[in-house]
């Protein structure tokens, strides 16, 4: 059971909560069956991009061949069959006054509906609707529902209300089997449990048993098989389904548990979720329902006052207008009992004659999914590191979900920018369309690039582990999904996000163009005192490899943009101005921009970080650069996963030494064959900002120098490094160029790329070669 607190649907009572929760007051201050390689991803992102996506295989009992929609909320149709693709993770029933619920899986991305499962077996997901499909051959109809979660069949029920003669005059309105919900003109509904279908005439008031369905515990999966000697199928027919927990008999729906404190009221809708809900619906932010509506007039008001609108407090409002899981609609109208408007239209005559549509592409905010090779488990399971965290995958199922923006200008077949959004602790892919739109403005549409955040598997992976596996397979997925250009990706994110800008970005600096890092903490966890991790969010990697400071040398090529609040409550303002001026000192550049009056919770939410984004664009990366300063940690190398060091630049196969916990591997290179300049450091500010929030900002940057001598000479000097490969195509390196090994410890140098391939086995000290071809 997920702890709770109470929720009026008065404007006062929900500013008050979103006040209470931030710790504010009002004038505070401060294709989708199978994946093959990805193109648009670079070639020096680790295994976990590159692999294969899982196949998604076809259910016993249904006879077509499937393509489904990798965009939640849209639909195709082939080979006889209509898809639908519903949001995931989005189980959580109505609405209700009183009983808005903070979980302890994601406290700062709430859920609109409150209900909880009445059994265990459901593992806190049990009803939650994946996929849809209704198909048609030349004997029967076929109705099929994909669970994100079957870990017991004995769990969900599926109602399929269907209008048959497309009148809403006709038939009748209430659902059957306790669903609690109406919609006009409905004519037969079909119900399905594990334990049987059942084929309603709503208008005689008779139910008929029919063959039971094929039930795939592998696709977790229902097909009801229908002969159309028993429901004549023609014309065009609206299509509705809903999901909730069968009951003992498996013939009508249980009631739904509520929140702890809270008893869901007699006659409420007992669905947990309902199917053909669109993006268009489900928007990131919700102002028009019966929960939100009040909050968002305050909002608007609050936009229009000169001191608040400066101070940025509209922007609390959007706790509770964000739509975190893509369930705001549903919850809403679940809680006034009409689900009319999430339907499907089913002609008949496309599906016989096998008539194919294309994959959606809907541009604007969206949520998408692909299959996880990680084997987790199935359903959800609770954050057991209350507002810290845990570290744990929370989120387990195949199926993950994380967000998208695709802006207008994209084309099918140009390449495309991509722009990393990764969120906050405690938080999930939907917190910058949730809290941030006019970011997600500036970031996606007006750049014109394509921009994605992750779910990590849960709210506080602080992108390690599988929720670093999670990132890079995300990456693999968009690029099957879009065409991206992988010489243009910039990461953005916010705390925890922002700790995975140094982490992911530190590590991995030849795939970035620039990063920008908001109330990021420089080491893994919650610290109250600077260098100190006084209290880590967790154990293993956060707290043994948790740390960015000794890879800032890594940042020679990239560029970062650094914003922190000095009053930031979680993210010590002095442990990121020490870490900036690790920058400073090797003199890379960088922009780092103070807020004096800004804290950690409010500055999230406000939307207006205009300072540290001012002049952004698209930039390229660096892939060939003259000098390499290279530092990993060899702990954070997971093959199991996929994860861990790759390249650096025209260096790969990066192994060190020693693997152990805290352990750091080290290596400079310098190809005296490839152009290069000297730089002199030219740093300008601080100069103070008015708008749109007060700050200082700082800017460091690079003046071109002249250019150094080219030369057929390879310097690498080597610390705990055990092995690596040099590309001599890539570093201009010909045969007979001279090669220096400085080691601490024995090391192999592989080099390649001059039509063979040749060992350099360097010892401790000094150790000298030739290129040989």
């Amino acid at each position: 059971m997920r702890p709770t607190l109470a929720r009026t649907s008065s404007a006062l009572a929900a500013a008050a909560l979103v006040a209470g929760l931030l710790g504010l007051g009002a004038t505070a201050p401060a294709s989708a069956e199978s994946g093959g390689g990805a193109s648009g991803v670079p070639e020096g992102a680790p295994a976990a991009a590159h692999g294969k996506e899982p196949r998604l295989r076809t259910p016993q009992g249904w006879p077509f061949a499937q393509r489904l929609s990798r965009t939640s909320g849209t639909g195709r149709l082939h080979g006889g069959a209509s898809y639908w693709s519903d949001f995931v993770y989005d189980d959580h029933g109505a609405a209700l006054p009183g009983g808005f619920a903070l979980d302890n899986l994601a406290l700062l991305a709430p859920e609109q509906g409150v209900y909880e499962y009445p059994t265990p077996a459901a593992r806190q997901n049990g009803a939650d609707v994946f996929v849809a499909a209704v198909g048609l051959d030349d004997r029967a109809s076929y109705w099929r529902v994909d669970w994100n979660t079957l870990a017991d069949p004995r769990v969900p029920l599926a109602v399929w209300a269907l209008d048959t003669d497309g009148k809403a005059s006709t038939g009748v309105s209430d659902w059957p089997v306790g669903a609690g919900v109406t919609s006009d003109g409905i004519d037969r509904a079909l119900v399905v449990s594990s334990r049987g279908v059942w084929l309603h005439d709503l208008r005689r008031g008779t139910a008929r048993r029919l063959a039971a369905p094929t039930v795939d515990r592998r696709t977790r999966s229902f097909v009801a098989r229908v002969p159309r000697s028993v429901l004549p199928v023609r014309g065009t027919w609206t299509v509705r389904l809903g999901a909730g927990v069968a009951d003992a008999t498996g013939r009508r729906l249980a009631a739904p548990d509520g929140p702890e404190g809270f008893s869901i009221p007699p006659g409420t809708s007992r669905l947990f979720n309902v199917a053909y809900r669109t993006p268009r619906q489900e928007k990131a932010v919700v102002r028009d329902s019966q929960t939100a509506g009040l909050v968002a007039a305050g909002e608007h008001v609050l936009a229009t006052l000169p001191v608040s609108s400066q101070l940025g407090v509209d922007g609390q409002a959007r706790f509770v207008t964000g739509n975190f899981w893509m369930e705001d609609a549903q919850a809403d109208a679940l809680a006034v009992g009409d689900v009319s408007r999430f339907r499907q239209r089913v002609r008949w005559r496309d599906l016989a004659r096998e008539r194919r549509t294309r994959e959606p592409l809907v541009r604007g905010y969206s949520n998408r999914w692909y299959v996880s090779r990680l084997r987790l488990g199935q359903g959800v399971v609770d954050d057991e590191g209350g507002g810290t965290g845990d570290g744990r995958p929370n989120v387990l199922s195949r199926i993950q979900p994380y967000s998208v923006y695709v802006p207008r200008s994209y084309r099918p077949g140009r390449a495309t920018p991509l722009t990393w959004t990764l969120h906050s602790l405690s938080v999930n892919h939907n917190q910058y369309g949730a809290y941030d739109p006019q970011l997600m403005r500036f970031l996606c549409e007006q750049r014109g690039t394509i921009c994605a955040g992750t779910l990590g598997h849960g709210p506080d992976g602080w992108y390690l582990d599988e929720a670093e596996a999670d990132f890079w397979q995300v990456w693999g997925a968009l690029g099957r999904g879009f065409t991206l250009d992988p010489e243009r990706t910039v990461m953005t994110g916010y705390s925890m996000g922002g700790w995975a800008g140094y982490h992911l970005g530190l590590s991995h600096p030849d795939l970035y163009a620039e990063v920008v890092v908001l109330a990021g903490p420089p080491q893994c966890g919650v610290s109250l005192d600077a260098d100190q991790l006084v209290s880590p969010a967790f154990g293993g990697r956060c707290t043994t490899d948790g740390t960015a400071y000794d890879l800032v040398g890594n940042a020679r090529w990239l560029p970062y943009r650094i914003g922190q609040g000095t009053l930031d409550q979680l993210v010590p303002f002095t442990s990121v101005e020490q870490h900036v001026g690790r920058f400073a000192d090797a003199g890379l550049r960088h922009r780092f921009v103070r807020y004096p009056a800004e804290d950690h919770l409010i500055f999230a939410v406000q939307d207006r970080f205009a300072t540290v984004l001012d002049g952004l664009g698209t930039p390229r990366r660096t892939t060939r650069p003259r000098s390499v300063d290279h530092t990993w940690r060899p702990h954070l190398d997971r093959r199991d996963l996929g994860i861990g060091a790759t390249t650096a630049y025209w260096l790969s196969e990066l192994r060190a030494a020693d693997r152990g916990p805290g352990s750091l591997a080290r290596v400079r290179a310098t190809s005296e064959a490839l152009p290069g300049h000297e730089h002199q450091v030219v740093t300008t500010g601080p100069t103070p900002v008015a708008s749109p929030l007060p700050a200082v900002r700082t800017d460091t940057t690079w003046r071109t120098g002249a250019a150094l001598p080219q030369r057929q000479r390879l310097v690498l000097d080597l610390e705990d490094v055990r092995r690596l490969t040099v590309d001599l195509r890539a570093a201009r390196l010909r045969c007979g160029a001279r090669i220096v090994v400085r080691s601490d410890r024995d090391s192999r140098v592989v080099l390649t790329g001059r039509g063979g391939r040749q060992v350099v086995d360097a010892g401790t000290g000094r150790t000298g070669a030739r290129v040989r071809c």
